[in-house]
């Protein structure tokens, strides 16, 4: 075998015995979760993604408990508003929406037609080829996120537009021990979160485009 072979752990013992009815049958599905690679650089991809979005976190973090012209500017253009409210909301979310981060792991990233995803107590609506991902609000201490196809060939963390680090903390910011938001309002610029804003400074705290836009919307690359 290669090195670059992947292995798969589908029981954890190697013990022969003459028990009666003992035997384990596995069923192995070796359809890549993405079709563009394989599901070792799939689970090496989100891994990074996963560590960048870590990072973008703890500086917004950061910067709430600093709070400056700044950051308020930053609220303003994503929540239409840099209110006590705000800043107290963030202070309270952003670190158990870190939380959650950490405890992605590639498992956690399924298909969305995935045995793990029909497990969850949500049906995911089908692959449309422009849906990203979606997570079961109900299950949201599982910290499921099922992806679709798309997903697969977004950049991994170029920030100016869509990019797996950022679906990711848009995913996670779903979870009820989170930020509990909503899909209100899909985008991925800072123009049009800021307009949608604008005009919802009470939604906009709660549609999930509008947090992960707060977090990772910018002119930067965090993953390759």
């Amino acid at each position: 075998m290669s090195d670059d072979a992947e292995w798969v752990t589908v029981h954890d013992t190697a013990i022969t015995n003459t028990n009666p009815d003992s035997m384990v049958h596995v069923t192995i599905n070796t359809v890549p979760i993405c079709s563009n690679m394989t599901n070792k650089q799939f689970a090496e991809t989100i891994m990074r993604a996963r560590d960048a979005g870590l990072t973008l976190i703890k500086d917004r973090i950061a910067a709430v408990a600093q709070w400056d012209a700044n950051e308020q500017a930053r609220a303003k253009t994503y929540f239409g508003r840099a209110d006590d409210e705000i800043r107290s909301t963030l202070a309270a979310r952003l670190p158990r929406l870190l939380a959650a981060m950490q405890e992605l792991v590639p498992e956690k990233i399924v298909r969305w037609d995935d045995a793990s995803n029909r497990n969850l107590t949500c049906s995911v609506v089908p692959d449309n080829g422009q849906n990203r991902a979606g997570v079961c609000k109900p299950d949201s201490e599982k910290r499921v996120i099922a992806i679709y196809s798309a997903f697969c060939t977004d950049s991994n963390g170029e920030l100016w537009h869509g990019a797996k680090v950022k679906t990711l903390i848009h995913e996670c910011t779903h979870f009820t021990d989170t930020f509990n938001s909503d899909d209100i309002m899909y985008g991925n610029t800072e123009s049009g979160m800021h307009a949608f804003a604008l005009g919802n400074r009470d939604k906009a705290i709660r549609n999930a485009d509008s947090i992960a836009g707060y977090i990772a919307t910018f002119d930067k690359t965090v993953a390759r």
